[in-house]
């Protein structure tokens, strides 16, 4: 599996030390400032896109002025996603309220909201095919795509093979007791998206001591999840363009460690990450 990385405003730095090759970039970047410019600094280090950001794209979003522009930004880059070597755009599986994955909407749970978001993408993932882009939901329990089978059910009301999922199984975590063994839910959700993956996208989600319950972001290594385990599962399955990304890292000792912690599963396992 080629290794991606994302690590903010230093994550150029970081791939480039580490050796490893994939990094992301912005939608919005590249149909404002152009592609060329966009692609150079990451050619000076020898390094390619892994990723494609349109995070901003939410067609369920109240906020509809500014989904106007997210929509004209997306239909924008599809075209552009050839010329930067990546066809992978990801894009916020829908959500009423309109921060995309800051909060949550109970009526994201309804039959209407798929039904929204698949009329939404039909056309977006028509253009998809045009230019040989995938279209790839970022699943996240706040937003409509909060289930593998929900993916399922809109991709089937989608219909285009354009339309794809990220692998990034902690983003699917839905109480304590997946945040103290997730092995179960881990297996469940591998397996039901396998043949529909996307990118593969790695990040730790732990508990954090408090009154009832706290979780959030952490390196590798300080939750629950067995990475061996998920490697082993998403293997198979991870299309050949694709990358694994290791996200929101947030300095070069969490890299560093993380990073080791990922590369430690890889090989217990057999996998090959590069």
């Amino acid at each position: 599996m080629r290794l991606g990385l994302e690590a903010g405003a230093q994550t150029l730095d970081i791939a480039a030390e580490h050796g490893i090759r994939g990094v992301p970039v912005s939608a919005e970047q590249l149909v404002t400032v152009g592609v060329g410019p966009v692609l150079a600094p990451l050619r000076e280090r020898g390094l390619e896109v892994c990723q494609i950001g349109a995070f901003g794209y939410n067609p369920l979003s109240m906020d509809r002025g500014r989904q106007a522009r997210e929509a004209a930004t997306l239909e924008r880059v599809i075209p552009l996603a050839r010329e930067t070597g990546c066809p992978y755009i990801v894009i916020c599986g829908g959500n009423y309220h309109p921060s995309g994955f800051g909060a949550a909407d109970p009526r994201n749970l309804q039959q209407q909201a798929l039904d929204e978001v698949a009329r939404a993408l039909v056309p977006m993932a028509a253009l998809a095919e045009k230019h040989s882009a995938k279209l790839a939901i970022e699943p996240y329990l706040k937003t409509v795509v909060s289930t593998p089978e929900r993916f399922l059910a809109l991709q089937e009301k989608v219909g285009s093979d354009a339309l794809c999922v990220n692998i990034d199984v902690t983003s699917l975590y839905s109480g304590f007791w997946d945040l103290l063994d997730p092995r179960q839910t881990v297996e469940h959700i591998c397996t039901t998206l396998a043949g529909h993956y996307g990118l593969g996208h790695v990040k730790e989600i732990a508990l954090a001591d408090g009154f009832h319950l706290h979780a959030g972001l952490a390196p590798l290594g300080h939750g629950a999840t067995d990475w061996a385990q998920v490697l082993r599962l998403v293997e198979p399955h991870l299309p050949a363009d694709s990358w694994l990304i290791l996200e929101h890292v947030a300095t070069p000792e969490e890299a560093h460690a993380s990073l080791s912690h990922l590369r430690a599963a890889a090989a217990q396992v057999g996998v090959l990450l590069t």
